[in-house]
């Protein structure tokens, strides 16, 4: 544990070290050097797939464990996720900027741009990624497959949940703390998107780096409007 803590922290830091741009070029280039692989049934990727599906899904499977998945898997569909971090964000904000009309505005523009990752990551990752890569989900490829709680309805690359899982921890880590929560929140998910039986451990990875690269540019849009809205007020 206390190996896994320091290694955490350190990759936490290279992401707030990396330049905004080259994050997005990172992540963007490594969703779409996964996604053609993927849309073209490569096989040997497809071998480790079902294989790392078989030892998360069942290897891993008990009854308090596929709770806890089934819970974290719909966290992001609870009213009460999103009234937390709209309340924790509001609070951060009054704490950091002290005046109230500095802090709303700072609120407004936080929630402001966690629904715009939000939004974004779940279009395009349902309404343009899904339907051109065309990959099923686990059930229909690999027998037997354990399906916990049902199953998803549109294709599998990349997971939507796991896409603004991470494109909002990304948003969440330029914008407030605890900057691990988030990020072990959005692995988490995603997680318990295979280990549920939903996707395949690739379709959650494609999602990860789609929803990194739209995070990273919301936060771009962050910071260029934290430098210019401290340029203005400095006048």
């Amino acid at each position: 544990m206390k190996a896994i803590v320091p290694s955490s922290k350190r990759f936490l830091k290279s992401i707030s070290q990396m330049p905004l741009v080259a994050q997005i070029f990172v992540w963007s280039i490594a969703f779409f050097a996964l996604a053609i692989p993927v849309a073209i049934r490569w096989q040997p990727l497809e071998t480790v797939d079902i294989a790392s599906l078989r030892l998360i899904n069942e290897g891993l499977a008990t009854q308090w464990l596929d709770n806890v998945m089934i819970f974290f898997s719909r966290l992001g569909n609870l009213p009460l996720t999103w009234v937390l971090i709209v309340f924790w964000l509001g609070y951060w904000s009054l704490k950091r900027m002290g005046d109230w009309r500095k802090a709303l505005l700072k609120w407004l523009f936080s929630v402001l741009a966690i629904a715009v990752a939000l939004g974004c990551a779940d279009g395009i990752s349902g309404k343009i990624a899904k339907p051109i890569v065309g990959r099923e989900r686990p059930s229909k490829i690999v027998k037997e497959v354990r399906l916990v709680g049902g199953s998803g309805k549109a294709k599998g690359f990349p997971s939507s949940h796991a896409s603004n899982a991470f494109a909002v921890a990304r948003v969440l880590h330029e914008l407030a703390p605890p900057k691990m929560l988030w990020w072990l929140l959005a692995l988490t998910i995603a997680i318990s998107r295979v280990y549920l039986g939903y996707h395949f451990p690739t379709d959650v990875i494609g999602g990860a780096m789609l929803g990194l690269a739209i995070g990273s540019i919301v936060a771009l849009i962050i910071n260029w409007s934290k430098s210019h809205f401290e340029v203005s007020t400095s006048r």
